[in-house]
């Protein structure tokens, strides 16, 4: 990248420039920070949590690193998920996205020390997301702490309809000198192994704390499997009866099941440094780096049941084709692998200078995430066609459905061949950022006024090339070695019905070895691979000004009131094809965006504090969202397009809330949010003739309004009157309900439906006990059931089915330097269930299993 290449010069310039050369000593105020942060007690933690959030101007809650690392987080995601109106999205038992109030990863904006942090991709599973922030590459123990800010003031990034997620790393000055080193072993029942996990921090400070510098590290391994039942979609009419009676027209009938078994490997490497000078009692200037690497080798081993034809002895339960006999069935082989590397590096610069009645700062960052398939995804399809298979999926979506086949599906010989797919993907992210910051102190109501100016430029390019090949792939050419015994004596083991549970496996080794020619590899991209790459260009340059209010005995008021002006130009650029040739194609949007804001908090009393708050907010269209071609599919006659001239999501929020701090360490709160979406986006979809091939081709669009409205409720409270040893007893609960209603485009109508991904109810409950050098703690969090996808057309909703983990740790201190954990995840063992608007009607249910740590950690 030669913006890389310009701009980190820059940055050392501006470092170098701004440093004074008179040194200061450290605060009362960091020394009573480090005891918290490394030494203190979850309940200390908890404390120094709850007074982050009630000295916020804003709508905010806070984790510390006692509630990170006193929890089998395996990464930042899953410590999140304590966080009142935070759900968390998980990819085979791992936290990986997060929604904010209800709304989905992408409405979040997630930022690194408060700067914008680039992008991962899901390249794996050839998926795109776009902005939505990969938790699963930051290993929680580099996080000091997590914030979540529900209502955004002026001099904070724009994005966020949901929340602003800043993750903060350790900083040398605030831990002073220390070191600390954990070893983990792990072992998941269901993939039955046992991995490692390893990690070390050091911190040094000069003798009169003015210097200090940091480094720590991770690594983990992780082998996972999951089992997976899979039905795609139901869908309208899709089947219909052998001799026409019944119709079958207005039945809703399921598409293709594929029973898989998902297996990966995971190694992260995480290295995080910082450097913190106070080169006199003016100046500060702190420069942290953080980098991760992460790669995921995968193996999927399923085999396709595409049901179709005529259908004799239909059964229909209402209006959903629950079995029968499918004549015309297509069997499919199918295994699919890759090696996916994903690597992350953030660095920022920033200056600090405190005078008599001014605060300025000077702020410069650089981000780059690259996601490329370093293994190629290599898919073997070996198909038989025309079977006449039985289904039965009457037991409901919690059972697996029951089906029935005329040949041995394991018997490897039945299956006559078909095709190999040979994928790679590359993305390149980028996000560049420039801050300028100045505040001016005053006397009176309005104790400051900050004003600043804020630039980004933010890049994605993203590459992929499809090869597959066909012609020879014939089972005459077939022997044993094309073919494994399938690796695993209890697939699916947790669910009922006669569901399969082995079937033949390709070999894709002997498959690419013997059909697949490198010489391949070499011929021009074809117009279909033109097409699904695309860039896309992002300049942002933003202006504030926010007066800062003061509370006083006459006038007990605090918070802020500010305006951000936002000047966004989005350029992508892809590939169309026009007249039957491929043609480059770019486009160019600009807005400007008005967003005031104001958070007024009130204090009732010693205890008692109302908060409210107004702002209007936005989140940019998803990346690929704004790509001018098309993406397809080679499993089904489905497509994907983009809209280049998407306009931004936008909503006026509001907040009202009330805090009670009853006890040093215990409070209750109660707030009401609503939100007015004013533009939405949603999916829309036209039948499209695909070089002679009917394809549904879904696209985005702006749409129509829509609004959300829920209720928190948190309690946390330390019962450290009680006589011992139950002064070490605490509990920390939080509930939050959520409704919402969007308009989306179904056909040339809009329709009003829930937003994707939005649980109206979900809760978390902690129980914890400290006693000497004990500690214990028990988690449950629960989200109910929720809208995954709209359907397209004659096909069904999706929903997720209500999803609760139970999770446990225990510690106990053996020495002041050494302590031992012991920690369990998903103790319960559940599962994760979806089904396509009816319950009948099953969808996924995928089994991950249980998993269980033991550590131990050496401070010194």
């Amino acid at each position: 990248m030669t913006l890389r290449k310009n701009l980190a010069p820059l940055a050392l310039a501006v470092a170098a420039a701004m440093v004074p050369s008179v040194q200061a000593q450290q605060t009362d105020d960091e020394q009573v920070i480090e005891e918290i942060l490394v030494l203190g007690s979850y309940s200390s933690s908890l404390m120094r949590a709850m007074d982050l959030k009630r000295s916020a101007e804003t709508v905010t809650d806070a984790i510390s690193a006692e509630d990170i690392g006193k929890f089998p987080t395996e990464n930042v995601a899953e410590a999140l998920q304590l966080v009142p109106g935070v759900q968390i999205d998980r990819n085979r038992g791992e936290g990986l996205g997060v929604s904010v109030r209800g709304l989905g990863p992408t409405f979040q904006v997630t930022q690194l020390n408060g700067r914008g942090v680039a992008v991962n991709e899901n390249v794996e599973n050839s998926g795109q997301n776009g902005r939505q922030f990969r938790y699963d590459i930051l290993p929680s123990e580099l996080i000091s702490g997590l914030e979540v800010i529900k209502s955004p003031s002026a001099n904070m990034e724009e994005g966020a309809i949901g929340g602003l997620v800043n993750i903060q790393t350790f900083k040398p000055l605030e831990l002073g000198n220390f070191g600390s080193a954990t070893a983990k072993a792990s072992y998941t029942d269901l993939a039955d192994s046992t991995d490692p996990r390893v990690s070390g921090l050091y911190s040094w400070n000069n003798e009169d704390k003015s210097l200090g510098f940091l480094v720590s590290g991770a690594f983990s391994e992780r082998e996972l499997r999951q089992d997976r039942v899979f039905t795609f979609n139901w869908i309208q009419g899709a089947l219909s009866a052998e001799d026409g009676e019944p119709s079958l027209d207005k039945a809703f009938a399921p598409q293709r099941n594929r029973p898989t078994l998902e297996r990966q490997s995971r190694t992260r490497q995480s290295l995080a440094s910082a450097l913190q000078w106070k080169s006199s009692n003016i100046h500060e200037m702190n420069i942290d780096m953080l980098y991760s690497k992460f790669n995921v080798a995968f193996d999927e081993i399923g085999i396709d049941i595409e049901l179709g034809g005529k259908v004799a002895n239909p059964v229909v339960n209402g209006n959903s084709l629950v079995s029968g006999t499918a004549l015309d069935t297509n069997l499919q082989l199918s295994r699919e692998s890759s090696d996916a590397e994903h690597d992350t590096f953030s660095l920022g610069v920033n200056n600090e200078w405190r005078l008599d009645n001014w605060h300025l700062s000077a702020d410069v960052s650089l981000s780059e995430a690259n996601s490329e398939t370093v293994e190629p995804i290599r898919r073997t399809r070996i198909r038989l066609n025309d079977q006449a298979v039985g289904f039965d999926y009457s037991a409901g979506y919690k059972h697996a459905p029951s089906f029935t086949f005329p040949v041995d599906i394991s018997d490897s010989s039945v299956f006559p061949g078909r095709r190999i797919e040979y994928r790679t993907i590359a993305v390149e992210d980028s996000d560049y950022g420039v801050k300028l910051d100045a505040e001016r102190f005053f006397d009176g109501a309005v104790s400051s006024v900050e004003f600043g100016v804020h630039l980004r430029k933010r890049e994605r390019i993203y590459n992929r090339r499809d090869i597959r090949v066909s012609d020879g792939i014939s089972g005459e050419f077939f022997n044993d070695t094309f073919y494994e015994t399938f690796p695993v004596s209890d697939f699916a083991a947790n669910v009922s019905g006669n569901y399969p549970s082995v079937w033949a496996v390709p070999n894709e080794d002997a498959f690419f070895s013997t059909f697949f020619s490198s010489e391949l590899i070499n011929q021009p991209l074809t117009a279909g691979d033109q097409r699904n790459s695309y860039q896309v260009d992002e300049t942002i340059s933003a202006g504030y000004v926010m007066a800062n209010l003061s509370a006083g005995d006459e006038l007990p008021v605090f918070g802020n009131i500010g305006l951000r002006v936002v000047s966004s130009t989005q350029s992508p650029s892809g590939t169309s094809i026009i007249d039957g040739s491929p043609q480059v194609v770019d486009f160019e949007t600009d807005y400007v965006e008005v967003l005031p804001s104001a958070n007024i908090n009130f204090e009732l009393s010693d205890d008692l504090l109302l908060r409210t708050a107004f702002a209007k907010v936005l989140t940019r269209p998803s990346l690929p969202d704004l790509r001018p071609g098309l993406t397809f599919s080679t499993d089904s006659p489905t497509a994907k397009g983009g809209n280049p001239l998407l306009e931004p999501y936008e909503a006026l929020q509001y907040d009202v809330s009330a805090e009670w701090y009853f006890a040093d360490s215990g409070y209750v709160s109660l707030g009401y949010f609503y939100k007015d979406i004013t533009t939405f986006i949603s999916t829309q979809a036209q039948l499209l003739d695909v070089e002679g091939t009917e394809v549904i081709l879904s696209a985005p669009s702006n749409t129509g309004n829509g609004d959300i409205s829920g209720l928190e409720f948190a309690y946390q409270q330390v019962f450290d009157t009680l006589p011992a040893p139950f002064n070490g007893l605490g509990v920390q609960a939080n509930y939050t309900f959520v409704e919402s209603e969007v308009e989306v485009t179904e056909g040339d109508v809009l329709v009003a439906q829930p937003i994707a991904g939005l649980s109206e109810n979900s809760f978390n409950l902690v129980v914890f006990w400290e006693y000497e050098d004990f500690g214990a703690r028990l988690a449950y969090n629960w989200r109910d059931d929720f809208l995954v996808s709209n359907g397209v057309g004659a096909v069904s909703d999706q929903f997720q089915d209500a999803f609760g983990t139970l999770d446990t740790s225990m510690s106990y201190d053996v020495s002041d330097s050494i302590s031992v954990s012991l920690e369990g995840v998903n103790l319960t063992d559940e599962s994760i269930h979806t089904y396509f608007d009816q319950r009948v009607r099953g969808g996924r249910i995928d089994h991950y299993g249980r998993r269980f740590s033991l550590g131990v950690n050496v401070t010194f």
